[in-house]
């Protein structure tokens, strides 16, 4: 017998004002940008209620949001080798984050133990072994944000780390439960890579979904299921900073689509969403949301881009 909590389910609130899910079209503005999906306008809700699986403190209360004007988001994470590109080709410093007045040089690590920075460890080597197709990880909110400063130079086209709200709306695509796939948490690992049961061969103590997925570490990008408007990854593989300064209490942020940009302490922090390969079931959800520097890196924090779509 599963024994999960019970999920109390609403009703769906989805509206689309123009397209629908069913009809996604994609663009791509140079052979090696992000593919992009376009985002229909309409509303659905987006936080979490009291009684939903896993439910972080913190988490915003169930609200619905609308989103007035079509835009455009990533079909996949940023890959290794397109982050590559940008290295080469802008030839982009990195800043390096300070803690109690120390840098933190390298990238945060989990042994299985406990977290901490490594100094030899960065983009390329986040600590295992990391496929070209698999998504960038090791990098900060500032990296993202000058990684879409290029890539706007590059093809003319206004491209922008995605809002909070952005980023749950486009991962919902019409859902109201804890997860794009629905509220069955053994379905996790035909829609993300998690924290599963080939993960815990690694990490036992960690909490996983019950079910495999076959990678302990990140994956290439969409090898999983997409969700109704055709993204991947959506949820798992590795999380992803969004636009947003962080904000304690949500009740009075955007619901518009547009990103939080609140008081400079607040901004010192962003707002990572999605989860990743180490995420197990309460981590792993639509709603959930991580507080990190804006300069922090991780082996499991990535990123994907937004863009305008042009008329």
């Amino acid at each position: 017998m599963r024994k999960y909590l019970l999920i109390v389910i609403i009703p769906v609130l989805f509206s689309l004002k123009s397209n629908t899910i069913e009809e996604i079209k994609s663009f791509k503005d140079c052979k090696s940008c992000p593919e992009m999906i376009e985002i229909p306008e309409g509303s659905v809700y987006i936080g979490s209620h009291e009684e939903e699986i896993g439910r972080k403190k913190g988490e915003r209360n169930r609200v619905k949001a609308t989103i007035e004007k079509p835009f455009a988001i990533a079909k996949t994470e940023v890959t290794l080798a397109q982050f590559r590109v940008f290295m080469k080709e802008s030839k982009y410093k990195s800043n390096v984050p300070i803690r109690n007045g120390e840098p933190l040089i390298g990238c945060n690590y989990y042994d299985g133990k406990s977290y901490g920075y490594i100094a030899s460890h960065n983009w390329e080597n986040p600590g295992y072994p990391q496929r070209e197709d698999a998504p960038v990880v090791c990098v900060s909110w500032s990296d993202a944000k000058a990684y879409c400063d290029w890539l706007s130079k590059k093809t003319g086209r206004e491209y922008r780390v995605p809002s909070t709200v952005e980023f749950e709306y486009a991962t919902r695509a019409g859902s109201s439960s804890p997860w794009f796939w629905g509220t069955d948490p053994e379905l996790a690992c035909d829609y993300a890579n998690v924290g599963d049961r080939t993960f815990s061969n690694q990490f036992p103590t960690r909490p996983i979904f019950p079910c495999t997925d076959g990678y302990v570490f990140t994956s290439s990008v969409a090898k999983f299921k997409p969700n109704a408007f055709g993204l991947y990854d959506m949820i798992g593989n590795a999380w992803e900073w969004t636009n947003d300064c962080f904000k304690n209490n949500l009740d009075d942020a955007p619901i518009d689509g547009s990103s939080y940009l609140g008081t400079n302490e607040e901004c010192v922090f962003r707002t990572p969403k999605g989860g990743s390969w180490i995420s197990g079931v309460a981590w792993g959800r639509t709603a959930v949301r991580s507080r990190d520097g804006a300069d922090y890196k991780s082996f499991m924090l990535g990123f994907r881009v937004a863009a305008e779509i042009k008329k």
